[in-house]
């Protein structure tokens, strides 16, 4: 490998296509439950929400086997890329097994407890328990898409998303507008697709450059799977909780209110994505030329990375805002709701603007084997959130200000990453040159 805008763009383009196309499932389910109505609307995008923070598990199952295997690769190990594999899959599906049985069986009580208005909590038990389905196949999805990325052969993640996209389209079409099964066939096709695209990425090992036959070494990589998928997971539900305990507030305020937030969450995740695929060759890079010990590659790998994610930011930005009556009207024909929507995309493209630098330093500093100070960080950063979250809507301001605590993530998580960042590479020496792939 090597830390050029090629190297970047060709792990990250693939991933950056794959969240697109992940995402327009997303925006795809959002755009189906606004023709349901208002209730729907609202009640489907705080269950996303629930059912994300669960479901970010696998991501973070992921990231432990993204950085094990690019730094297998740094450090010419491939023969243990098979075990790694087996071991996170296997691990994949106890995970993913537990957690479908815990969505299912435990989420009214919890939903019942938090939630204010009886039709939103109806609404959203019925949601997560049809949503708990795709769990499984979420979870071992995840740690493929680790693997992929640790090996830089993202096309295989592009092509299962773009297949995931195509398949929830079509099926919510059927189920939807044909069958007119309501929301049963909104998760009907969620479902069936994260199913499809999981299946592929299975298949596709067997078309994947690396052999992962068991080799005469034997060697177990749970410990270090759970050491780095560990806080990894725990850093991903912590962000999510902090979003959870954002759109609750909003909850409260009533149906309004979180269903034209719903719509801004849905153009916001999508507006990171290509920060968030980024990120990604960073990890792998990082992960790369810290097992090679390449400190100048290091380096400029991140540099790079960065530029790029601030120059597309900017342009997502000036879309996002100056385009904002367009975007909403995709989602709803309340033009009250298309109105503050609007609004609060205007906030939205600043906070998209100061993203890439906490996005790409945390993948940095995970790279570079620091991925519990990450955690901390993350859960300080959501403290501060939650607090100032919670201090705006006690003193009852408007929707559109309550947004303004994506600001209070963004900058204090940049500052702090990059200290920690800076004082792990210090400990590589000027400049040892990393074998070529």
């Amino acid at each position: 490998m090597e830390a050029t805008y090629r190297q970047i763009w060709r792990i990250a383009l693939p991933i950056m296509g794959a969240s697109l196309a992940q995402n327009a499932v997303s925006l795809i389910d959002t755009a189906f439950l606004g023709l349901l109505g208002q209730a729907e609307l609202a009640a489907g995008g705080l269950g996303v929400l629930f059912f994300l923070t669960i479901g970010f598990i696998g991501l973070g199952l992921g990231v432990g086997v993204q950085v094990l295997s690019a730094q297998f690769l740094g450090e010419k190990r491939q023969e243990q890329l098979g075990a790694l594999l087996r071991q996170s899959l296997w691990l994949g599906t106890v995970i993913g097994i537990g957690l479908t049985f815990l969505m299912a069986y435990g989420s009214e009580p919890l939903i019942r407890a938090l939630l204010y208005n009886p039709s939103t909590e109806s609404t959203t038990i019925y949601f997560l328990r049809g949503r708990s389905l795709e769990l499984f196949p979420l979870i071992i999805f995840g740690a493929l898409r680790g693997y992929y990325s640790g090996t830089a052969q993202t096309g295989y993640i592009f092509r299962a998303n773009i297949l995931l996209a195509i398949t929830n389209l079509l099926l919510n079409t059927i189920f939807v507008l044909g069958f007119e099964w309501g929301m049963k066939g909104v998760i009907a096709g969620s479902v069936l697709s994260q199913y499809l695209a999981t299946a592929y990425l299975l298949l596709a090992l067997k078309m994947q450059k690396y052999p992962l036959t068991r080799s005469g070494i034997r060697a177990n990589w749970t410990l270090p799977l759970v050491r780095y998928a560990g806080p990894a997971i725990l850093q991903h539900f912590v962000g999510m909780a902090g979003w959870v305990v954002f759109f609750l507030l909003i909850e409260r305020r009533g149906q309004f209110a979180l269903a034209s937030a719903n719509i801004v969450r849905s153009l916001y995740s999508f507006a990171m994505l290509p920060t968030w695929a980024l990120s990604t060759a960073v990890g792998t890079l990082s992960g790369y030329f810290w097992g090679a010990k390449d400190k100048v590659a290091l380096v400029n790998s991140l540099k790079r990375a960065f530029l790029l994610s601030q120059g597309l930011n900017a342009l997502i930005a000036s879309a996002l805002s100056g385009l904002s009556s367009i975007w909403v009207k995709l989602f709803s024909q309340d033009i009250a709701i298309q109105l503050q929507a609007a609004r609060d995309l205007h906030l939205i493209a600043l906070a998209v603007l100061l993203m890439p630098a906490s996005a790409m330093l945390l993948s940095a500093v995970v790279g570079v084997d620091r991925v519990i100070p990450a955690f901390f960080v993350e859960v300080g950063v959501i403290l501060f959130y939650v607090g100032y979250a919670t201090w705006l809507d006690r003193l009852g301001v408007e929707l559109t200000l309550m947004w303004t605590t994506e600001l209070t993530y963004w900058i204090p998580s940049a500052v702090v990453l990059y200290f920690i960042w800076r004082q792990q590479v210090k400990r590589l020496p000027s400049l040892t040159p990393a074998p070529a792939m």
